[in-house]
């Protein structure tokens, strides 16, 4: 109720200001009701006869006279001459051409004319005067009607304030976030760069400590509901509480603005009746709204979204906030065709109203929305996520052309100014995507002995992990992986090339020479190659030189290129997935060569070494979040590594490795290579589960340093363990997970859990699994 009334006062003192330019409006249309002896006759331009009719423009005239101030009166006329020439190519007879009309005792004398008593097929001979009372109704009407115009744009414009309110929040902690580390490095200080001082600093100020204890403990960690499986909300997902807070805030202001600050009156001249006032204002309000929203769906959803870089947040948060704009620009699609279906039927032309094109195209666009929406659907986008590309892109462009059409009939296109700028962010996003696919690809040298450099790829299919290893050297060799990071994966020699999936960077690594695969040769001999966990990329020391000589052509110390490839693990499903396993499995020794196009990088890396512990949760291919991080760990604990604001050291004094797969043969494949120099350190231990064909694929697993247990880990205990030792130590611990949603959900709920008991100092973070 307080935020009905806050609204409407807003709305209302605004448009208070714009009072006097409605006088002579009010008159110009009271007076079309009225018909006047001479030219135009019946059914010609409307505007010859508000122009150049003596009859009409004299009562125009007499009627600003009596009714409008000085102000309103010079605005009022200045407006209606502009119109004459803009719409109408008149020139606005002056009042000297009527002054014998105007004189105190001739508009003293006129016919004072009340509201229909006067018949259009009787036109006056004379001028007349308006009634106060049909002045009042038109200036009424006119007001109300001009109102609830400004205020339907008003109220989508707020749904920008909305937005951009929490996407400042967002920026202004990630700006605040990064000054604090950077001045800190600068200075050196005595406490560790990493933010968890800061809070503990904080924590001795009881009302700041509790405060910045209680936003953690109950809006940033735990899911929408305090319960194990709390994501689901009101039938959505969410993976935190502040975005379940986040969206429901959106969708609450768009029903609260679709249905106050409607100025109704009965007895008003377009809609005489209170009901039919509603039904038309709301109807309009609905449509100008659901135009509002697209511009916000359309950024939300590109992958070159700036507030992707500017907030930090997930491309995965921003899809639930595009979700969301989708889904109630649809509901007020939809809304906003019924209601005039419904006006139709009332005024007994349904039939007319529903053949005219535009509605059509009205019609054709709120259809292709709904669609859109079915299509989206969590169980759909899964079972058929190739189909569900193809229809978003149809279906969306179908959309665009729609409310193009639909709106075309308006003066000046109005409406177009939020199509524009949605049609501008999908070509530059679309650009940008292009930009990406040739940066990340194709590499042009004339240093090299071949001009054009293009990626290559290599595959392998590991039937007892089940599992896709797919390897890929960028043709760019200006490529810098970092943990977090993800690419969009196309195979274009495909009937469906233009496609593209989302995969998380597994691991990298850069090799000598020719050789880029890491699969056995025939002899069981690894290849050999640089494995980036011996490699700090940006140190600059002696071992960085021997390895990369010079890095600006690209070649090692010896001469030999120096390659980067890119490791992606695909557990195969339906779709791309599937055809994947079926290329490798054509060959006899299950390898594939296939043409694969790297789009990105995307991803921001989150500074787990900021932490003096940290504990890594991951299932399945979830691995491939880990991996990264952990070789990451490693480079910069090396002791040459630079140290700068933007390379800080790591602080990590303990990391801890928990995944559970189903295949205990994957665990194999990665811990005896990307994690076999993690396992030998002191400051890094794993604890590795499998939940299918535990004895068949693990019996030997103890020769290789490390066991493989059968089952589930318990993720509230493990959980609660770190962080009470975390809290004794007076540590900082970093819990980063990715895995399905119900691993995801158990490690968010006992982190919530031990945050509730006081435990402080603990950082969760989710990784985004599914897309």
């Amino acid at each position: 109720m307080l935020l009905r009334w806050l609204v409407i006062a807003l709305a209302q003192g605004v448009w208070a200001n714009h009072e006097d330019e409605r006088c002579v409006t009010a008159i110009c249309s009271a007076y079309n009701y009225i018909s006047f002896v001479g030219l135009p006759t019946q059914g010609k331009d409307i505007w010859e006869s508000q122009c150049r009719n003596p009859l009409k423009v004299a009562s125009i005239y007499a009627a600003s006279e009596t009714y409008c101030n000085e102000r309103g009166r010079g605005i009022g006329l200045t407006q209606l001459a502009d119109q004459c020439q803009e719409f109408g190519k008149f020139e606005l007879l002056s009042r000297e051409a009527v002054a014998e009309n105007l004189t105190e005792d001739a508009i003293r004398n006129m016919k004072r004319v009340d509201y229909q008593e006067l018949s259009r097929d009787e036109p006056a001979d004379m001028p007349v005067l308006l009634s106060a009372s049909y002045f009042d109704l038109m200036f009424n009407t006119i007001e109300s009607w001009e109102f609830e115009t400004w205020s339907h744009h008003a109220f989508g414009y707020v749904g920008y304030a909305y937005w951009a309110g929490i996407l400042s929040l967002g920026i202004a902690y990630r700006l605040s976030n990064w000054l604090f580390h950077r001045r800190q490095h600068r200075a050196e200080r005595a406490l560790e760069s990493n933010v968890y001082p800061l809070i503990k600093y904080l924590g001795n100020v009881p009302l700041v400590g509790t405060g910045l204890h209680w936003i953690q403990t109950h809006l940033m960690i735990p899911a929408p509901l305090a319960t194990t499986h709390g994501r689901h909300l009101l039938g959505f997902t969410f993976s935190t509480r502040v975005e379940a807070l986040i969206v429901v805030g959106f969708w609450t202001i768009s029903i609260v603005l679709s249905v106050v600050g409607y100025r109704t009156f009965p007895g008003n001249i377009y809609y005489p009746d209170v009901p039919s006032q509603i039904l038309r204002y709301s109807a309009d309000r609905t449509g100008i709204m659901s135009f509002a929203n697209l511009p916000l769906l359309w950024l939300f959803g590109g992958r070159n979204n700036i507030f992707l870089w500017a907030t930090g947040w997930s491309f995965a948060s921003f899809n639930i906030f595009h979700r969301h704009v989708a889904r109630v620009a649809t509901v007020q699609a939809t809304v906003h065709s019924i209601l005039y279906v419904v006006m139709f039927i009332q005024t007994g032309k349904a039939w007319k109203g529903l053949s005219k094109t535009y509605v059509l195209w009205g019609i054709l666009g709120t259809f292709v929305m709904i669609l859109l929406l079915i299509a989206s659907l969590d169980r759909i986008r899964i079972a058929t996520y190739e189909l569900f590309l193809i229809a978003h892109v149809v279906l969306s462009i179908l959309t665009l052309v729609g409310c193009f059409y639909h709106t075309v009939i308006f003066e000046g296109n109005e409406y177009w100014k939020y199509l524009w700028p949605t049609l501008a962010l999908w070509v530059i996003d679309r650009f940008l995507r292009l930009v990406r696919l040739c940066y990340c690809n194709i590499h042009v040298s004339i240093s090299n002995r071949r001009l054009v450099e293009v990626s290559a790829s290599h595959m392998v299919y590991d039937e007892t992990a089940d599992v896709v290893r797919l390897e890929v050297t960028p043709g760019t060799p200006l490529l810098h992986p970092s943990p977090g990071q993800y690419y969009f994966l196309y195979q274009p020699f495909r009937l469906t090339g233009w496609e593209s999936h989302p995969f998380t960077i597994g691991a990298w690594s850069y090799e000598i020479g020719d050789q880029t695969s890491l699969v056995p040769t025939s002899e069981g001999k690894l290849i050999k190659s640089l494995d980036v966990s011996h490699m700090p990329l940006l140190a600059g020391g002696a071992s960085d030189r021997d390895y990369q000589g010079n890095s600006e052509s690209g070649s090692s110390g010896q001469g030999k290129p120096l390659k980067l490839k890119l490791t992606f693990w695909v557990r195969p499903y339906d779709g791309w997935t599937k055809q994947l396993r079926r290329q490798c499995l054509s060959s006899p020794a299950k390898t594939s060569e296939p043409t694969i196009l790297l789009e990105g990088p995307y991803g921001e890396t989150f500074p787990l070494w900021r932490y003096e512990s940290v504990l890594i949760i991951v299932g399945g291919t979830g691995i491939a979040s880990a991996v990264p991080y952990i070789q990451d760990h490693l480079r910069r604990s090396v002791e040459d590594w630079d140290a700068s604001p933007e390379n800080e050291k790591t602080r990590v004094r303990d990391m801890e490795l928990v995944w559970t797969t189903k295949q205990a043969a994957f665990i194999h494949d990665v811990a005896r290579q990307e994690l076999k120099h993690a396992l030998k350190r002191e400051d890094f231990s794993a604890s590795f589960y499998a939940t299918r064909d535990f004895t068949a694929s693990s019996e030997d697993h103890t020769d290789f340093g490390f066991e493989i247990q059968s089952g589930r880990p318990h993720l509230q205990s493990l959980i609660m363990s770190r962080a009470s030792d975390a809290c004794s130590a007076g540590t900082s611990l970093a819990i980063l997970v990715c895995g399905p949603p119900r691993v995801a959900d158990e490690a968010r709920a006992a982190t919530h859990l031990a945050m509730r008991q006081g435990h402080r100092s603990i950082k969760f973070v989710e990784e985004s699994f599914t897309w």
